[in-house]
This record gives structure tokens, C-alpha cells and sequence, in this order.
């Protein structure tokens, strides 16, 4: 029992925590700290929660031992039977069962909420169950008055049970008059039903058809009228504390049930017939007072289902995380659709000739396509789920877009720059030319000259620089001079043969400065006497006369 209300306990603040977290974890948007913090805030609520529940309900099931219940396992309708139950009614037992109902004594109509939270803290299943049967015996009521307020208790009582329960149990009102004795009759709605014992139920106009009847109608339709005026118009009364209650149905019967002259059904029938009840009282079986027809109504609508105030607090608790959940889904894919949305009418406005801002917002449509095709294979996000998520109509019109970009044309390739031509420089070996420590060009030097010098052409703005070196023998004054003189043979052959103005060329006398080779060694002294000639750009160099001065880099001769 103990680990029965244990369960009872934890199980409704923990559901209530779960739901919240589930709300907090899964759609809010707050830090991943806090989030945390609301973890650890609901585990503490939970056992802080469930450790007064199970004191409060532990205290109410031991206060609930040994009271009267139903059978183990019972699931019909279980009835509480208050009001006027003092006339040896359960004399055998305060808990009658049969196989369609079970009825219970309460001692009086003030404890029925008591009672009943006695059965709900054993047997909270037991909450559908519940019918209230408000017995009432008209012949031992001799104040209106006082009839009236038990009829307002059984209002503030009904309505103690609607808070403790969950739900407002079907309310049986049973009246016995005393008169000639009559089957159990029901009335429902606007049908009724003649109940004979172990026959077929009639209805009220078959059953006055019998010609026994004849004699009983005028006490029925009395007593009718009796349960409508006092009764069930009490019930229906406005009243701003205590709800007005309709009941499910209204069971009576005529028999020897005890009268008084004083009693207000006595009362009542001589004001209105001038008959009198029969005073006489035949002892009858108290079976005889169970209305046991109406069971077979009650039936499906009296099932074992969990409530309860708290049963009340748990759904709305789920109903608002579920509403919060709803409505943040919808919050994230609305502010999801504003993005994308944002990023094409930016990507719109761009111009397509403007490349690097085009580029820039493409680059961001990209991201967005590859997030969104990322959520439709992995799944979409749970904070989307429940809002009518538009993925993939979003990631339609982000392609779309994306195809219509038109890359920016490559620039058109930049001219290659003309190629400076490189001067030319032709060396001669001196000894070729000259006699040792001689200027004057030999007999067959001629030949060699005209070979080596083909590429040499005189071009304006080009200045042919003819240049002497010798080895390092003999003194530097000496091979200065000798170097000079061996430059200018050359230059006057090449003046005389080409026919080249003086303007084109510049002579150069260097000795032995410029080696190109150790002198130490015949070989690198034989390299070291040479003449060079060679092309160096200059404007104003070789022009012929009423010319404008070409421009250095151009190769053409003439």
C-alpha cells in the first residue's frame, strides 16, 4: 500500500516537470546555463513535491483503514447512499454489492466528501465510479424547512466532490411514499419506466393500462408531483454558492414505508386528494428499498478513470507546455520564414551587374539551401516540428534564386608587353684582328668581321658602342691607349663599309680594367684581349638628318 502511494505521489509532479522541461529544452530559446538551472530547479520541485503528497496521502490511508469499500477490483457503479438511511436500511451490512452495482452507507449527507475522499485516497481509479443516491422518505418529514437544508448540503457536498474528484457524479434521487405498493418506477428525461421484480420493464403509460392499476394512480401522480415541487425544484434553485444540480435520474415507489398525520406527504396528499396514506406498516425485506433498475442506466456512465484535483492540475499543466510548445514552433518558423525571406528580397534588389554584392548575398542564400538540406536528411529540428515547418518550400525558392545567378565575366587578358630586345654584343678575340701590340686591322681579318657582325644593324636610337680590352702585359697606360686605337679600327671599318653615319657609334678604350679571365694563365689572357660591340639603347643616337628621334624600344632596322 505504502509503495501504492509512493507512486501516487512522485507520478504527477514528475509528468508536470517533464512536460515543462521538455518545453524549455525543446523550443525556448534560452542560454544552455540557465537551461540547466531550470533542470536542477525542477528535479529539487519534484522531491520537494512529491515528499508532501506522499505525507498528506499516507496520512489520509491510514485515517482510511478499516472504513467500508467496495470489493477489490469492483468496476461498477458505486453508489453513496445519504440522506434518510436511518431505518435499518443496511442493517446487515453498510456495503451491499450485486453484479451491476455496489451501494455504500454514509452515516449523513455532511460526511459524503469525506467519504469520499476516504475511497479515492485507497482506490483513486475509483473517481469515475462515484454516484451520489440522495434517499428521501417524505412520510418522516414533518419540516419543509428542514428537508430543504439537508437538499442545500447534498448542493455544497456534490460540489466538494466535483473539486475532489475531478468530475460531478450522477446524482440518484430515490423517494418511497407510502401508499398501495407500486414496482420500482424510474424517471429519466422525459421517459419513465415501471420496473416489475424479474419482468420486462414497462413504460409508465403501459403499465397504468393494467387493470390493477387503476387504483394506485392517483397516489403516483402525487407523489410525482410531490418529488417535482419540493424536491427537484429545490435542487434546481439559483444559487451564486452551490451550483444547481440536474439529476441523472429520479427512482420511487409506493409501499408500507413508515408515515406520520404530521409528515408532509400526509400533508401534502389530504390538501390535494383529502385521501390519507395507509398508516400501517408491513415489515418488508430491505432488498425491497434498493433500487436496483436504475444500476443498469448508471452503468456507462460510471467507469473506474483516474481525476482529481490534481489529476485537473496535471492536464492543464500538459496543456499549456503543449499550447507554449505549439506556439513557439510557430514562432520559430515564422522568424525562419522572415530570414529567407529577408535574403531574397535582398538577393532581388542587387543588381546582377553589381558582382561583389550579387556574390556576397549568393553566398548567403548558399548557407541557407545547405542548412536546409542538412534538416531534411538529418531530420528537422524539434523547435520547428509542430508549427507547420515550410523547409521545403523555403529551400525551393532558394535554389530557384541561386540558378538565375550569372557569375561575373572574366576580365579580358591584358596585352603582353612588347618584348625589350635585348642588345646585342658581339666579341672578338683581338689576336684575330690585330698583330700582337698592333691597331691596325690584318689582311683577313675581313671575313671574320663581316660573319660576326650581321646581327649588329645601325637603328636609330640605337648607339653601337665598340669597345677595346687587352691582357694585363705591358704597362695599364700602354694597353689603355692600345685597347682605344684597336676600338676605333673597328668602328672605321664598320663606318666606312656600311656606309654608317659617326652619330652611330661610340668608342671605348678600357685595357686591361674589365678581365674577364685570370690573367695568371695564357688561356684567361687570351680571353681578356677582345673587342666588344655591342647595342645600348639612346634616343638621340643615330639619327639622320630632318628625322624624329624613334623610340628606343623599337626593333625595326633600316
Amino acid at each position: 500500500m505504502h509503495r501504492t502511494v509512493l507512486l501516487r505521489a512522485v507520478f504527477p509532479p514528475l509528468i508536470c516537470t517533464i512536460a515543462v522541461l521538455w518545453l524549455v529544452w525543446g523550443y525556448l530559446d534560452l542560454p544552455v546555463l540557465l537551461k540547466g538551472a531550470l533542470t536542477v530547479l525542477g528535479g529539487i520541485v519534484v522531491l520537494l513535491l512529491a515528499g508532501q503528497r506522499y505525507r498528506r496521502q499516507r496520512s489520509v490511508v491510514q485515517h482510511a483503514d478499516g472504513g467500508i469499500y467496495p470489493p477489490e477490483g469492483f468496476t461498477g457503479p458505486v453508489l453513496l447512499v445519504c440522506g434518510d438511511v436511518s431505518d435499518n436500511l443496511f442493517a446487515e451490512s453498510p456495503c451491499r454489492t450485486t453484479a451491476q452495482g455496489c451501494y455504500l452507507q454514509v452515516a449523513s449527507t455532511e460526511q459524503l466528501h469525506t467519504f469520499a475522499g476516504q475511497l479515492l485516497a485507497r482506490e483513486p481509479m475509483m473517481a469515475g465510479q462515484l454516484v451520489v443516491m440522495f434517499r428521501c422518505l417524505p412520510g418522516l418529514h414533518e419540516d419543509e424547512g428542514e428537508l430543504q437544508a439537508s437538499l442545500k448540503t447534498l448542493r455544497q457536498q456534490v460540489k466538494q466532490l466535483k473539486a475532489l474528484s475531478g468530475y460531478t457524479p450522477p446524482v440518484v434521487i430515490s423517494g418511497e411514499f407510502s401508499g398501495p405498493e407500486t414496482p420500482w418506477m424510474v424517471l429519466r428525461g422525459n421517459s419513465s419506466l415501471v420496473c416489475p421484480p424479474d419482468e420486462p420493464a414497462l413504460s409508465f403509460g403501459d403499465w397504468l393500462l393494467l387493470p390493477e392499476n387503476a387504483d394506485r394512480l392517483p397516489f403516483l401522480s402525487h407523489a410525482m408531483a410531490f418529488m417535482q415541487q419540493v424536491i427537484l425544484d429545490e435542487l434546481a434553485k439559483v444559487d451564486p454558492l452551490c451550483p444547481a444540480i440536474s439529476p441523472f435520474a429520479v427512482v420511487m415507489r409506493t409501499g408500507h414505508v413508515p408515515v406520520t398525520m404530521q409528515a408532509l406527504w400526509s400533508q401534502w396528499l389530504f390538501r390535494h386528494t383529502r385521501l390519507l396514506p395507509p398508516v400501517n406498516v408491513i415489515t418488508c425485506s430491505p432488498l425491497w428499498h434498493f433500487a436496483d433498475p436504475v444500476l443498469a442506466l448508471l452503468a456507462p456512465y460510471a467507469r473506474p478513470l483516474q481525476g482529481g484535483e490534481t489529476g485537473r492540475r496535471v492536464v492543464m499543466v500538459l496543456l499549456l507546455c503543449a499550447l507554449a510548445a505549439v506556439g513557439q514552433s510557430v514562432m520559430h518558423n515564422q522568424r525562419l520564414i522572415q530570414r529567407v525571406s529577408a535574403n531574397l528580397q535582398r538577393w532581388q534588389a542587387i543588381p546582377m551587374t553589381h558582382y561583389i554584392p550579387k556574390a556576397q548575398a549568393l553566398h548567403v542564400l548558399q548557407q541557407e539551401a545547405l542548412l536546409l538540406e542538412r534538416w531534411q536528411r538529418q531530420g528537422v529540428p524539434q523547435r520547428y516540428g509542430l508549427g507547420l515547418y515550410p523547409g521545403e518550400r523555403l529551400w525551393l525558392s532558394i535554389q530557384q534564386a541561386i540558378d538565375t545567378y550569372v557569375p561575373q565575366p572574366p576580365p579580358p587578358p591584358k596585352p603582353e608587353p612588347k618584348a625589350v630586345p635585348v642588345p646585342k654584343m658581339v666579341r672578338l678575340d683581338s689576336l684575330s684582328l690585330f698583330d700582337s701590340g698592333k691597331a691596325e686591322l690584318k689582311a683577313g681579318s675581313t671575313k671574320m668581321l663581316v660573319n660576326s657582325l650581321v646581327d649588329i644593324k645601325a637603328r636609330p636610337g640605337w648607339l653601337i658602342v665598340v669597345s677595346g680590352h687587352t691582357d694585363n702585359t705591358g704597362s695599364p697606360q700602354q694597353n689603355q691607349a692600345l685597347s682605344l686605337k684597336r676600338a676605333a679600327a673597328v668602328r672605321d671599318w664598320m663606318r666606312d663599309t656600311g656606309d654608317v653615319p659617326e652619330s652611330c657609334f661610340a668608342v671605348q678604350g678600357y685595357g686591361e680594367s674589365r678581365p674577364v679571365a685570370d690573367n695568371d694563365t695564357p688561356e684567361g689572357r687570351a680571353l681578356n684581349r677582345r673587342v666588344e660591340i655591342s647595342l645600348v639603347p639612346q634616343a638621340d643616337a643615330c639619327q639622320l638628318p630632318d628625322s624624329p628621334p624613334p623610340s628606343s624600344q623599337d626593333g625595326d632596322g633600316f
